[in-house]
């Protein structure tokens, strides 16, 4: 999944640098009205602002990312509770995931 979001991220990068430059580009030519040397301009600054909603994906995001893979403590309890038979499962519950059904 990763690989997906890179590509989508060095296409979005392109297409902001294009459209920049277009831009910059049809500004320039429009401040010289036919001028034969370019003025010059003080630089703009881009500015992005992020959604509350797109924060909150991006701190669950990362996460996801943070999180091991495997839950060692809860690993080792399950085993500790299967070896002292102390382990039970309700059949009810067992059943339905068995079926393919939450």
């Amino acid at each position: 999944m990763t690989s997906i979001n890179r590509l989508h991220s060095n296409d979005a990068a392109r297409t902001y640098v294009q459209n920049a430059e277009a831009a910059r580009t049809a500004a320039t030519s429009a401040q010289q009205g036919g001028k034969a040397q370019p003025q010059l301009q003080a630089p703009q600054v881009d500015t992005v602002s992020l959604s509350d909603s797109a924060r909150s994906l991006a701190t669950a995001h990362d996460a996801v990312q943070n999180a091991p893979e495997v839950r060692h403590e809860k690993v080792a309890e399950i085993k500790q509770r299967i070896g002292d038979g102390t382990y039970q499962v309700q059949s009810r519950v067992l059943a339905q995931k068995l079926l393919g059904q939450s």
